[in-house]
């Protein structure tokens, strides 16, 4: 009986069906007649010809030739009385795991590192991989370090020019972070032209000389501007979710965490993406990433003398790193 296979027939089904597909699948109680039927409930309608390749697949993976595989729609309540479904669905797309090749935890999960937790006695918890109740994409301080450490992260092809930048030593202790973390969020986004990581280096030139200590006061609610990036409070809130700003792609690190470099640049490229949809909305076309720059320092539209010292200052820094911007 193909209930039977249901480990395999799951695993089938992934190859197949996707997370998006939001399909629920059923057995079918084992009369004579149906048992070796499975019944898939979907939102909308599966192509035909669609289903019946996939009934071949299944078929010829589980070595069930009889397996019929049919709509909701076109038979519970007709072909099939709907007291012989069962109840409960052996399969639902939403449990497929998403997994993203830079990260430890599939989409929707986050990684929880060693620790220790009191119940009635006193326990050592091994790191973990941890479900969040939103479902989307949330990287936490934790995670942000295995990702750092990992061999994709430290093999990125397109790096940070290694030049030092207004004799600053420091200007280059911080290339293989930068390197790796606009090569994450590249993929992340998918954006084209992709963004170089030697304008992340110029922006945090300009913004903090790769001084990780870096403080800078504002008024609330922004408050104070942290790290080498500047990441103010309201930014911090923003990134997190709290602040209801972003759609997916949060990142969550806590304030003894903001101005460690590594999770610093992180959750300041994600932010440098934020501000090129910002950007895009108000210039209404696409933007440079040289104007993100601009709109990441809150200087886009401004052409006060102020603004254009910034942007002359970020213009010689991505001269200096790339040699061919005019």
């Amino acid at each position: 009986m193909i209930k039977n296979k249901k480990n395999d027939l799951k695993k089938s089904l992934e190859k197949v069906f996707s997370k998006d597909d939001k399909a629920k699948f059923f057995f079918v109680k084992g009369l004579k007649d149906y048992n070796e039927t499975i019944v898939v409930k979907t939102k909308n309608e599966i192509d035909s010809k669609k289903l019946k390749s996939i009934k071949g697949v299944l078929q010829k993976e589980l070595q069930a030739p009889y397996l019929e595989l049919l709509q909701w729609l076109d038979t519970v309540g007709g072909l099939i009385p709907k007291k012989n479904i069962y109840k409960f669905p052996f399969f639902d797309t939403e449990e497929i795991k998403v997994y993203n090749s830079w990260r430890v935890c599939p989409v929707g999960e986050y990684w929880v590192r060693r620790h220790l937790r009191q119940k009635k006695t006193l326990e050592d918890v091994d790191g973990h991989c941890r479900k969040n109740s939103s479902g989307k994409d949330i990287i936490h301080g934790e995670e942000i370090d295995l990702i750092a450490n990992s061999e994709k992260f430290k093999t990125v092809t397109v790096k940070t020019s290694n030049k030092i930048l207004e004799k600053k030593a420091s200007s280059v202790l911080y290339d293989d972070l930068i390197s790796g973390w606009t090569a994450y969020w590249n993929d992340q986004f998918k954006i084209e032209p992709f963004l170089p990581p030697n304008y992340v280096k110029a922006l945090i030139a300009s913004e903090s000389m790769f001084d990780p200590e870096a403080e800078n006061p504002n008024k609330p609610p922004i408050g104070m501007a942290r790290g080498l990036m500047q990441i103010t409070v309201d930014s911090q809130k923003r990134l997190s979710g709290e602040r209801k700003e972003l759609k997916n792609h949060f990142v969550v690190i806590s304030d003894e965490e903001i101005k460690d470099p590594n999770k610093n640049i992180s959750a300041g490229i994600r932010w440098l993406f934020r501000k090129r949809e910002i950007a895009k909305s108000r210039l209404k076309r696409e933007p440079t990433w040289e104007e993100v720059l601009m709109e990441y320092k809150g200087r886009l539209k401004s052409n006060t003398k102020d603004s254009q010292d910034i942007r002359n200052r970020i213009h010689k820094f991505l001269k200096e790193l790339n040699g061919d911007i005019k």
